[in-house]
């Protein structure tokens, strides 16, 4: 048998039984959709991220004082004895020290979890806006003479609270009132957006901390070698702290750690979608099976005609893969269109992070995959099926 004729038989197969084919495609559909949607989203954040801080910061370091970036806060912080130990290393320009933490913040009687941080004024200033080119929508910078002052995000002003806030505005943190001074423009992640700046003569009452920082970031001079600062600012903090828990970081060693946490929680959530995927593999199996048995004496038909046992499972398996590709193409297209929709919400609703990531090498890797599914799915009643006695099958036994 010729394979456009066991294409052709495998195609009529599927549209003799519409329901039953539809049913065992809608699994498939449901598993490649979910596995589609959170890889595009997924690898769009972590290529968000990346380019950003890549882009951004390319002449800045950040230390943390943990080797890993998820427990500092079980770490042994800075303190001012390792701030200049880092200040001191040749090639660096500025030094942006201070405590980053999260705590509630109440606006006109409205309570809300913020990422505050807590720092020396003039210096933030200066770091972020030659270093990473922030500006000011409206308000200025704080001052090295400010205490109870802050400046805040986009979101945070006009979207977190039901009333915007605005300069000259207080907000409340820790039974303490700061004036709003200055709001950032938008800069599309989430953290910052909506994140409030204080000056670090506030945090021993926010954080209860004095003269202690768990975060450096540092700014070097330009025409130097970021790699060399690193690896003397590494040295320096060694001597300084009697050990080396600690991480120093350049952008693009940041970028992949941080691409690394992503593409975990990217595998967990694709293994979590790939449950559903395995629900419809079962599915086309068991179509696949009582197709099998609901057309015994066809196959006996085709065996006394001189078909081989290949041939048969050859139809079998085709229609199998056929179930899948068509699941595939629909959830693919599915899955797309539920990564662009959330997209476009997160955007309007200030999350500019959250990128959908939509490349040739997903698409056609997914449709494979689904054929593939099906194929296997299909593969061994198939071949239960090319076994039987065509004498036994015309017999309707």
């Amino acid at each position: 048998m010729k394979p456009k004729d066991v294409v052709s038989f495998a195609g009529r197969n599927i549209t003799q039984k519409k329901t039953q084919s539809l049913l065992t495609i809608i699994g498939i559909v449901i598993g490649i959709l979910a596995i589609v949607s959170l890889i595009s989203l997924g690898y769009g954040v972590q290529n968000y991220i990346t380019e950003e801080i890549s882009k951004a910061g390319a002449s800045v370091i950040t230390v943390y004082p943990s080797q890993q970036i998820t427990s500092i806060a079980m770490s042994k912080n800075f303190n001012d004895r390792d701030l200049k130990a880092v200040e001191d290393v040749r090639g660096v320009d500025v030094v942006l020290y201070g405590w980053f933490g999260g705590t509630q913040v109440t606006y006109h009687d409205q309570e809300y979890y913020s990422s505050v941080f807590a720092t020396k004024s003039s210096t933030y200033q200066i770091f972020f806006t030659e270093a990473y080119g922030y500006e000011l929508e409206k308000g200025r910078w704080m001052k090295d003479s400010d205490k109870y002052t802050c400046v805040i995000g986009y979101s945070l002003a006009h979207d977190t609270f039901d009333r915007e806030i605005d300069i000259g505005d207080k907000i409340e943190i820790n039974d303490k009132k700061y004036k709003v001074v200055g709001i950032l423009e938008q800069i599309g992640n989430p953290d910052d957006d909506n994140s409030i700046v204080i000056p670090y003569e506030a945090a021993s009452e926010v954080f209860d901390v004095d003269d202690e920082y768990n975060m450096f970031m540092v700014k070097i001079k330009d025409g130097e070698d970021v790699t060399k600062v690193s690896e003397d600012i590494e040295d320096e903090l060694e001597d300084s702290r009697g050990d080396e828990n600690f991480s120093v970081l350049t952008a693009e060693q940041l970028a992949e750690s941080i691409s690394s946490i992503f593409s975990v929680l990217t595998i967990f959530l694709v293994g979590v979608a790939g449950i559903s995927l395995l629900v419809g593999a079962v599915g086309i199996s068991n179509t696949m099976h009582m197709s099998i048995l609901e057309r015994r004496k066809d196959i006996g038909i085709l065996k006394a005609l001189g078909a081989e046992n290949n041939t048969i499972l050859s139809i079998f398996v085709v229609e199998a893969g056929f179930l899948g590709l068509f699941g595939g193409i629909v959830g693919t297209i599915l899955g797309i269109l539920i990564a662009k929709a959330i997209e476009y919400v997160a955007a309007i609703s200030g999350y500019g992070l959250i990128r959908a990531w939509i490349s040739w090498e997903l698409i056609v890797g997914v449709l494979v995959f689904s054929f593939v599914v099906g194929i296997l799915s299909g593969y061994f009643p198939a071949r239960s099926g090319a076994k039987l006695n065509p004498v036994d099958t015309l017999r309707g036994e």
